[in-house]
């Protein structure tokens, strides 16, 4: 084991100690319906083949009857793939230009991202590479690596740290102040981005442009917009890189300027990748939720509005609100939570606990009866009269609920807009819309937040009073 190098104390201490406590926010997040079977790995391709059917279609942009085949000197499906923001290694006129979708902690990233480099070295100046982040779920670190190359690129050293993180031979976010001086990074101001989640927004913006565009898995590759998944064998990737640079020779003999041979050759390109068989909710998608007279805790004038569909008996839905006390308690009122009552068929006592729960509700005592079902190790007769003794509830009144239909037609209303909207599990939540599926971690959930903050106001600056801010954040894009 290599020797970690003597750090100044007085010049380390603050940043390494802020980093660390963002990283046990960061650990393996397992549960629900986003959980990954233990030993499972990213396959080495995750071809289209393998993937269930999908419909490619140009989106609602683009003219009637466009196709990428629509003009004949561009050949070959392609995607309109967007480079934005992203950092990019490479003249920006340049002919052929990759996007790449990596997870630093992915091996098979790894392995891709060293014929990235000799692909660059053979192709030197004639070859661009923007790099997108999609860490995956099931990788603990992934996130928290993709939002600290961010802050790399801030301090303008993104590929040094990219490529140093590759380097190593297994990524450990631990040794993060060992990672950041080797390339000479400014470690507090790193782990305040990291911890203020300065560019988290942008992470989620590579996100869901990833999984408007079909990726579902690491390495994934967009070579002109021509989609390639999977660690390659280079000699496929040349071959697919002089096809291009000899499209792109004509292009500029047709008088395209070398710095629009990109845009021209993804004009036409499919902007999303739809499936034939739908698997749960979309995490790039805004879902109309309407709130009816749904119990609700938190500022009503709240910019973020959680709208949770949840089961008292299900151990994610315990977990996923423990993950809603920390950010109810990070963001105060910036954020309100609104219960959607989801008891699953197969939790013999989820029901009767909804039931008594609504009974609570109207003694004026939802959600501390709600606290303490979560609490509870065990939902049976016992427990919910207990939970109402302890509450000074009127316990005749909890009784005679969990025994009646009185509240069965406002369970069943919740139970049934759960299956319009397409929640298949739980917990579900909607974000300002925006699905979350299972019991995510607290900075993945963050994350979300944050980016509905910052819609939140860009909604508010437009005129739109606070009263009616939840329905225009929710009306779609």
């Amino acid at each position: 084991m290599p020797l970690r190098p003597r750090v100044p104390a007085a010049r380390s201490r603050a940043a390494v100690s802020s980093l660390a406590i963002v990283l046990a926010l960061a650990g393996c997040r397992k549960g629900g319906e986003s959980e990954a079977p233990e030993g499972e790995a990213p396959t080495e391709s995750a071809d289209a083949a393998n993937l269930p059917a999908f419909d490619v279609r140009p989106g609602a942009d683009d003219q009637p009857g466009a196709r990428a085949s629509a003009r004949p000197d561009v050949p070959y499906e392609r995607f309109y793939v967007e480079v934005g923001d992203a950092p990019t290694r490479g003249p920006d006129d340049a002919p052929v230009t990759i996007v790449a979708f990596y997870d630093f902690e992915c091996p098979y990233c790894e392995r891709g991202h060293r014929t990235m480099q000799q692909l660059e070295h053979e192709y030197a100046g004639k070859v661009r590479i923007a790099y997108k982040a999609f860490p995956l779920a099931f990788h603990a670190q992934a996130l928290l690596a993709a939002l600290a190359v961010r802050s790399a690129q801030a301090q303008g050293k993104f590929w040094a740290f990219h490529d140093y993180l590759f380097s190593v031979p297994e990524l450990d976010l631990s040794q993060i102040d060992v990672y950041a001086r080797a390339v000479g990074l400014d470690l507090k101001a790193m782990a305040d981005d990291v911890d203020t989640l300065r560019y988290g927004s942008a992470v989620r913006r590579d996100l869901r442009q990833g999984l408007r565009l079909g990726v579902r898995g690491t390495p994934a590759y967009f070579i002109n917009g021509r989609p390639l998944s999977g660690a390659r064998p280079i000699g496929e990737l040349r071959e697919v890189i002089e096809q291009e640079l000899s499209l792109a020779e004509g292009w500029r003999a047709k008088g395209i300027a070398a710095d629009k041979i990109y845009a021209y050759a993804i004009a036409d390109g499919f902007r999303r990748v739809e499936y034939k068989e739908k698997k749960g909710l979309s995490a790039d998608g805004i879902y109309r939720v309407p709130l009816g007279d749904s119990p609700v805790r938190g500022n009503k004038a709240a910019p973020v509005t959680i709208v949770a569909f949840t089961d008292f008996e299900c151990p994610y839905c315990a977990r996923g609100h423990e993950t809603l006390e920390k950010i109810r308690e990070r963001y105060g009122d910036k954020v309100r939570v609104v219960f959607k009552h989801l008891p699953l068929p197969f939790h013999s006592h989820a029901y009767v606990a909804a039931r008594a729960a609504l009974a609570a509700g109207e003694q004026g005592k939802f959600w501390e009866y709600h606290d303490r079902l979560f609490a509870a190790s065990s939902l049976d007769e016992d427990t919910l009269l207990g939970i109402a003794k302890a509450l000074r509830l009127d316990r005749k009144k909890i009784e005679e609920a969990m025994g009646s239909t009185r509240y069965d037609a406002q369970i069943s209303a919740d139970i049934e807009l759960a299956r319009e909207i397409g929640v298949r599990g739980t917990p579900a939540y909607f974000v300002n819309g925006r699905a979350i599926s299972g019991a995510v971690g607290e900075l993945e959930f963050r994350m979300i937040v944050q980016e509905e903050l910052e819609r939140a106001q860009a909604k508010l600056a437009e005129g739109v009073a606070p009263a009616a801010l939840y329905e225009a954040l929710t009306a779609g894009e």
